[in-house]
């Protein structure tokens, strides 16, 4: 019998195979041909860096601006580039099962790992090459007719022009399909490129055109003001001490297709905590600004100063580049809606701490970038932790983390590319919330949905609202007897983020994230979401705020930005 061998390719051989593949591809004519080409090679990668590249090589091969917008270039890469035949998945306990937050990853997500990065050490995260998770900034403007304009990419453009806030800077990622059941005691959650019985796809990705781009859209901070108009950019103040009334005025302002936040961004949230970190919630994970709240007199009075002096152990609670407020404090109030809280800075960031010695004494400066001087009185005037302005994490080394450590709960988050819970209730414009009874005197919740942005009304339910027929939140009265903090057991199956359980007990388990409870016979609330920086346990991805009217501002709640639906 004649010998047969077998010529297994050299690794050097494969290389130039590679090598020949994509010189094809990036001088292809035909966008099909191309596109399949660099699937392929995206489809070999081992780093994110690797499809970062990538999208580079391609983009510069295949764009022509006079016959491709970069909304369609998008479109090509994520639906066409960025496919792949994996399921990622992820089950975690129902309460009533196991207290614990903590599930397994499921299907192809089995052995890959994630651990938060922050500016100086990049994590691990096994997850940001793939298909599914691969991510990229853009700033981008939605039309009034519900389409929208993608001005600025990421690896594309100048990144400083894609987070300015000139436009919205959104984070885009494939719209995948996505299915979510219980069964057995478990919450199961599956993530595909392909539809199949059972799955759909994100209400983010979907305008109300009825198109259905080949990515969703967050936004990739709070927002902020540019030109004084809303906006979503690195750099800027968020916009607290306003009401969701005011806020969805205030957006309308750059156009009437723009109302606010969207409460979509909570349940991607916390689906890619599950399909990342196989958790519940992200507290203990990547915690979010949830413990850094310090109030401190001046240490020493002093005139005509842009400083702060504190002792060496209060300044050494604070970070540079964080944001507080000083104040006269007259009356020696600590509410930090009090105007003499804030009257000399309302809101100002931290830009040194430095040693000081001062009639021998050792103490901290703490420098604040202010336009005018001020004068502080010794054990009166105060100075108080804020919210953190936009664009904390950008020098994060990877797509999740947090700038110095992603659990001490004294920074924002980052997932996905997305800031979160940068010390303020995120105001979300697109849910309202509705206290009432039913027939048993119980205390119920329910939610109240408008997916077009250009019919919120900012004031009340309207014939464009949908109730969630199946999300009402039924509270017994004889529980009901004070206002307080209930614990998250589980989160609805559904495309809105919304507790199905408020009994667990404490914030250590469950969705590790709380329901601020505060019933009512009656009354219209506003989307208060996340937490605050002085809420601790109480907050997380799952968060809700159930006191605040249509009408209250306060310094602990913040705008939202849009993303696509509505």
């Amino acid at each position: 019998m004649a010998d047969h061998v077998i010529n297994f390719p050299r690794d050097t051989t494969l290389k130039h195979a590679n090598e020949i593949q994509r010189a094809i591809a990036a001088g292809c004519a035909t966008p099909g041909t191309a596109d399949l080409c660099y699937k392929h090679l995206v489809a070999q990668a081992t780093t994110k860096d690797e499809v970062d590249s990538l999208f580079i090589e391609w983009w510069k091969a295949q764009y022509d601006s006079s016959k491709y917008s970069k909304v369609q270039m998008l479109e090509r890469w994520f639906g066409n580039v960025l496919d792949d035949d994996r399921v990622h998945g992820c089950t975690v306990p129902l309460y009533a099962t196991s207290t614990s937050a903590i599930g397994e990853l499921t299907d192809d997500s089995v052995g890959l790992v994630c651990t938060p990065s922050t500016a100086s050490t990049p994590g691990r995260d096994d997850f940001a090459h793939l298909p599914q998770f691969w991510c990229v900034e853009v700033a981008a403007e939605k039309k009034e007719d519900g389409s929208h304009e993608i001005f600025y990419v990421e690896h594309i453009d100048d990144l400083d022009d894609v987070r300015s806030g000139e436009h919205l800077c959104w984070v885009l990622q494939k719209n995948t399909f996505v299915r979510e059941w219980r069964a057995d005691g478990y919450q199961h959650l599956q993530m595909k490129c392909h539809q199949t019985t059972g799955f759909k796809q994100w209400r983010e990705g979907k305008d109300r055109t009825g198109h259905v781009y080949a990515y969703i859209a967050h936004p990739k901070y709070y927002a902020g003001k540019v030109g004084g108009k809303a906006t979503c950019g690195t750099g800027l103040a968020p916009i607290n001490y306003t009401s969701h009334t005011s806020g969805v005025t205030l957006w309308r302002t750059r156009g009437t297709q723009y109302s606010g936040g969207s409460g979509s961004l909570m349940k991607f949230l916390d689906r890619m905590m599950r399909l990342k970190y196989a958790r519940k919630g992200n507290s203990g994970t990547i915690e979010g600004c949830t413990s850094y709240n310090y109030q401190y007199k001046a240490a020493v009075a002093e005139t005509g100063v842009k400083r702060f002096i504190l002792t060496v152990a209060q300044a050494a609670n604070l970070f540079v580049g964080s944001a507080v407020s000083i104040g006269t404090d007259t009356d020696g109030s600590t509410d930090r809606n009090v105007a003499d809280v804030h009257d000399i800075a309302t809101e100002v960031r931290i830009t040194a701490i430095e040693p000081v010695t001062i009639a021998d004494s050792q103490y901290s400066a703490v420098y604040v970038n202010v336009t005018d001087t001020f004068d502080t009185v010794k054990d009166q005037t105060l100075l108080s932790t804020m919210p953190y302005f936009s664009g904390w994490n950008d020098d994060v080394l990877g797509t999740d983390g947090s700038k110095y450590n992603a659990a001490n709960g004294k920074e924002p988050g980052l997932l996905q590319k997305v800031e979160f819970m940068n010390g303020s209730y995120l105001i979300i414009s697109d849910e309202l919330w509705q206290w009432g009874k039913d027939a048993n005197e119980d205390f119920i919740f329910d939610c109240y949905v408008c997916k077009d942005q250009s019919k919120v009304s900012g004031t009340a339910i309207t014939e464009d609202y949908v109730k969630q027929e199946n999300l009402t939140l039924t509270l017994p009265k004889d529980l009901m007897t004070s206002w307080h903090w209930q614990y998250i057991e589980d989160t609805d199956c559904g495309d809105i983020e919304w507790p199905t359980g408020v009994q667990a007990s404490g914030s250590g388990v469950g969705c590790k994230a709380g329901f601020y409870c505060e019933p009512s016979p009656s009354g219209l609330r506003a989307g208060w979401c996340f937490g605050n920086l002085d809420d601790g346990g109480g907050d997380g991805v799952a968060c809700r705020y159930s006191n605040g009217s249509v009408g209250y501002a306060g310094w602990s709640g913040s705008l939202g930005a849009p993303d696509i639906a509505g």
